[in-house]
C-alpha cells in the first residue's frame, strides 16, 4: 500500500507544481492524476519508462486545465500566456512587456538562473526531474520575438 500511496503522492505533487510559483490555477488534481496512475497496483513500482508515461499523462492533463485559464499576469511586466506538454516535458511561454533590445544578457542570465534555482530547489519539481520529467521555458517580448529559452532536465 505504501508504494501505491507514494506513487499517487508523486503524481499529485507533479500536478500541483507543474506551474511552480506564481499565479493560482483552479485545477482538478484528481482528474489530472487518476487516469495516469490507475493502472498501477498497490505492490508495483514503476520502471523509469513507466514514470515517464505517468509524468507525460499528468503533465498533459494539468496543462489542458491550466491553459484554459490563461493568460495570467505574473508581475508588472510578465504574463504567462500558454502552457503545454510534450511527453514528460512541461512547457511555459511568457510574454515580457519589453522590447528585446531592452533586455541585456545580464538580465537573461539572471532570469535563467532564478528559474533553474526554483525548479531545482522546489521539492516536487526536483522530484519530477529526478523521475525523468523536464521543464521548458520560453520568453518572448511584446512583439513575439523570442528573448530566450531554457530547458531544465537535470539539477
Amino acid at each position: 500500500m505504501a508504494i501505491f500511496v507514494g506513487m499517487s503522492a508523486a503524481a499529485l505533487a507533479m500536478a500541483l507544481q507543474a506551474h511552480g510559483t506564481g499565479p493560482q490555477f483552479d485545477t482538478d488534481t484528481e482528474a489530472a492524476t487518476a487516469p495516469c496512475v490507475g493502472g498501477y497496483g498497490e505492490d508495483s513500482t514503476p520502471t523509469a519508462a513507466q514514470w515517464q508515461e505517468i509524468i507525460a499523462c499528468v503533465f498533459g492533463n494539468t496543462a489542458a486545465q491550466m491553459d484554459a485559464q490563461l493568460p495570467q499576469k505574473i508581475d508588472e511586466i510578465t504574463t504567462l500566456v500558454s502552457v503545454s506538454s510534450n511527453g514528460p516535458t512541461f512547457n511555459y511561454t511568457y510574454v515580457l512587456d519589453v522590447a528585446t533590445a531592452e533586455v541585456g544578457q545580464a538580465n537573461i542570465d539572471s532570469l535563467e538562473a532564478a528559474t533553474r534555482q526554483n525548479a531545482c530547489t522546489e521539492p516536487s519539481m526536483k522530484q519530477t526531474i529526478g523521475l525523468g520529467g523536464a521543464y521548458s521555458y520560453r520568453w518572448v517580448d511584446r512583439s513575439g520575438t523570442q528573448i530566450t529559452t531554457l530547458r531544465i532536465d537535470a539539477c
